[in-house]
């Protein structure tokens, strides 16, 4: 874990440095971002201004080697007191080397989108990886960064957990990149409890993808995660809670059970401290052992409970956030 949290520290620690260092000459006011994955139905009020930069980590296939660094630098503004829009310039990091499993080696006959090869054997495979056979030979390592593209936010507020005793709002999401496009919609929700000293929210989002990382062509996929989460406040400007997560991928752009791939569950902590004037929170979310595998090839990466066709063993988000 020392060894994971120092890895985090690295692309971030500049930039927290500096958001802290003028949060200091600031008196505005830092919105919350109390969990890694599940939003919270709370918005910028008119005219304000943020900033955020997220640092994702997912690391850990079956076996082999699999380390993925997902970069976002947002701003973010408050057209209205229910209103606001965001624009992120997204980035990403990826290293893999033979990380399919035992079965996908040992398995001559599966046919399914990239993770077996002919005649079995190891292969190197995950997102943002190419197809195998774009590879020197199937396990051959690959690393490679990159810009990935844009995305621009938008969530609208319908009630206020503060004056309507409980939150609703609703969110869209359009990134588009040189190999993906994708499109998410998401309803939110959020309760306070404790004279707002216990936050609960949960999300249901819909994503749809369009992605070429493969090299062979566009592949469609549909997402629909299920995020919840608790945070306590402990002590003045901490909160610390727990959230959970649920992945469905699907193939095509469909919900139908003939076209589900797998289910992943995802457990875990975090911890926040609000400023005046800035924020910093810290997420970690390990796959627990209780997925379940639909298609052949996602079949073929289920070990131990876990599934690692599309998902990671260990999952960390660091946000930092300034208020302008």
């Amino acid at each position: 874990m020392k060894k994971t949290l120092a890895k985090l520290a690295v692309p971030t620690a500049g930039a927290l440095a500096a958001f802290a260092a003028l949060g200091l000459a600031t008196p505005a006011q830092a919105g919350e971002s109390l969990f890694g994955w599940t939003y919270l139905a709370e918005v910028l009020p008119t005219g304000g201004l943020e900033g955020e930069l997220w640092s994702t980590y997912r690391t850990k296939k079956s076996q082999g080697t699999y380390n993925l660094w997902q970069n976002r630098a947002e701003i973010e503004y408050g057209i209205t007191d229910r209103w606001q829009v965001s624009l992120y310039l997204n980035q990403y990091s990826v290293k893999a080397e033979a990380n399919n499993s035992n079965a996908s080696r040992n398995n001559f006959t599966v046919i399914g989108d990239g993770d077996e090869v002919s005649g079995g054997g190891p292969v190197t495979f995950g997102a943002y990886v190419p197809f195998y056979g774009k590879l020197p030979i199937p396990s051959a390592p690959y690393s490679k960064s990159a810009f990935e593209g844009v995305s621009l936010e938008t969530i609208y507020q319908f009630t206020s957990p503060y004056k309507d005793g409980i939150g609703l709002a609703g969110y869209l999401e359009y990134s588009k990149g040189s190999n993906v496009e994708e499109f998410e919609i998401k309803a939110i929700v959020q309760k306070n409890l404790l004279e707002d000293q216990l936050i609960l929210a949960a999300n249901i989002a819909l994503e749809f993808e369009n992605e070429k990382w493969s090299g062979i062509g566009t592949e469609k996929e549909t997402l629909l995660q299920l995020t919840a989460g608790a945070s306590y406040r402990f002590a003045p400007a901490w909160h610390a809670g727990l959230e959970l997560r649920n992945d469905r991928g699907y193939n095509n752009h469909s919900l139908s059970s003939g076209d589900r791939q797998y289910s992943a569950w995802f457990l875990g902590p975090n911890i926040s401290y609000t400023a005046p004037s800035w924020f910093v929170t810290l997420t970690y979310m390990g796959q627990m052992p209780w997925a379940t595998a639909y298609s052949d090839s996602a079949k073929v990466e289920q070990v131990s409970g876990r599934n690692y066709v599309a998902a990671e063993r260990d999952n960390w988000r660091l946000k930092v956030g300034l208020s302008f």
